[in-house]
C-alpha cells in the first residue's frame, strides 16, 4: 500500500507574499539540454559558461566564501548507529509493501516547507491562494487566473527542491548500501517524488485547470522540474565532489579544471529554473535562495545514514544574513 500524505489547505487570500515581479511579467520557463551520445551515463546536463559568467563568478565566489550561514552550519546531534528492532520491522514492512511507516514522514517534512510562508517571501516565493478544490458539478466558466501559471511553477520548484534534497541524500546513502539499505532508499525516493506529483496535480485541478488538460500541463511541469533536478545533481557533482562543506571555502587556485565554485553553479540553476532567468544575478531573493540550499544540502551531507532512513531527518534554520 501506498501512503500518501495529502495535505490540502485553503488558504486566505489575505496572506501573500511578493513574488518578484521582473519574474512574473518577463519570465519565460526555461529548459535544460540534455547531454545527447554520451557513451557514459555519468553525465547529463553540460553547463556551458560564458567568458562573461567566469569573469563575474569570480567576485561571487570571494563574497560568498565569507558569509558565516555556510561556514557555520549547526550539524545534525544525531549519532551514528544502526536500526534498532522496532525501526526494522518498520522498514521491512514498508519493502514488503505490506504497509508504509517511512515515506510519510519525509512528505510531512517537505510539506511543511510549503507552509513557512515567511521563509518563502525571503525568495519571492507565495502560494497561489483563494480557490479551493470545492468545485461545482458544472464548472466551465472557471478558468485559471492570470500569471498563474508561472506562480505554479515557481511553486512546484520550491516543493521540488525540498524534494530534491531528500533524493540527493538518499543517492549518497545508496551508493554504499546493501541490498536492505538500497531497497529503504529507492522505496522512499520513488514514494515522495509519486506523492510530489499527486500534490501538482491537486493545484492544477484546485486552479481551474481544465480537467483533459491536466494531463498535459502536469507533463510540462514534469519536464521543467527534472531538468532542474539533474541540473542541481550536475552542479554539485562537478563543484563539491568532496562534498558541500570542504567545496564553500575552497580558494580560487584550488579550483580544477572545469570547476567554476559550488555558489556561482548553484545560482545559476537556480536562476534559470526558479527565477525563470528574469532577475539580475546579484538579486537578494536569488542569493538568499542560493545559500539556503547550500546550507540545507551541508547539514544533510552530515547526517548520518540511519537517522535518515529512519525519518528522523530535519531541516536546517536560515537565519538572516549577519545573524
Amino acid at each position: 500500500q501506498t501512503a500518501h500524505r495529502l495535505h490540502h489547505r485553503t488558504y486566505a487570500a489575505t496572506t501573500k507574499t511578493e513574488p518578484l515581479q521582473s519574474v512574473l511579467s518577463a519570465g519565460k520557463p526555461i529548459r535544460w539540454d540534455f547531454v545527447k551520445c554520451q557513451p557514459v551515463f555519468d553525465k547529463y546536463i553540460e553547463f556551458n559558461f560564458t567568458e562573461e559568467d567566469k569573469k563575474r563568478f569570480v567576485g561571487e565566489r570571494t563574497k560568498f566564501r565569507e558569509d558565516g550561514r555556510l561556514l557555520n552550519v549547526p550539524l545534525p546531534t544525531e549519532t551514528a548507529g544502526e536500526m534498532d528492532w522496532e525501526e526494522t520491522y518498520k522498514a521491512l514492512i514498508t519493502i514488503a509493501r505490506l504497509d508504509d511507516r517511512i515515506s510519510g514522514d519525509f512528505q510531512t517534512l517537505i510539506y511543511s516547507r510549503l507552509e513557512e510562508k515567511d521563509l518563502m517571501a525571503r525568495f519571492g516565493i507565495s502560494l497561489l491562494e483563494g480557490k479551493t478544490l470545492e468545485k461545482p458539478l458544472h464548472n466551465t466558466k472557471a478558468v485559471p487566473r492570470e500569471g498563474a501559471y508561472f506562480s505554479m511553477l515557481q511553486q512546484t520548484y520550491w516543493l521540488a527542491l525540498h524534494v530534491w534534497l531528500v533524493h540527493s541524500k538518499q543517492h549518497m546513502i545508496q551508493e554504499k548500501e546493501g541490498l536492505f539499505g538500497s531497497a529503504i532508499c529507492a522505496l522512499i525516493t520513488r514514494r515522495v517524488f509519486e506523492w510530489s506529483w499527486l500534490i501538482v496535480r491537486l493545484w492544477l485541478k484546485q486552479e481551474d485547470v481544465p480537467a483533459m488538460s491536466i494531463g498535459t500541463e502536469l507533463e510540462h511541469f514534469m519536464e521543467y522540474v527534472f531538468g532542474f533536478c539533474a541540473a542541481l545533481d550536475e552542479a554539485f557533482l562537478q563543484e563539491a565532489p568532496e562534498g558541500s562543506a570542504k567545496a564553500v571555502r575552497i580558494q580560487d587556485d584550488e579550483l580544477q579544471e572545469g570547476q567554476v565554485g559550488l555558489f556561482p553553479c548553484v545560482k545559476e540553476v537556480l536562476w534559470t529554473n526558479v527565477f525563470f532567468g528574469a532577475c539580475a544575478r546579484d538579486h537578494q531573493q536569488l542569493e538568499e535562495l542560493t545559500v539556503y540550499l547550500i546550507r540545507q544540502r551541508i547539514a544533510l551531507e552530515a547526517l548520518p545514514r540511519t537517522a535518515f532512513l529512519t525519518g528522523r531527518m530535519t531541516w536546517a534554520d536560515f537565519p538572516l544574513k549577519g545573524q
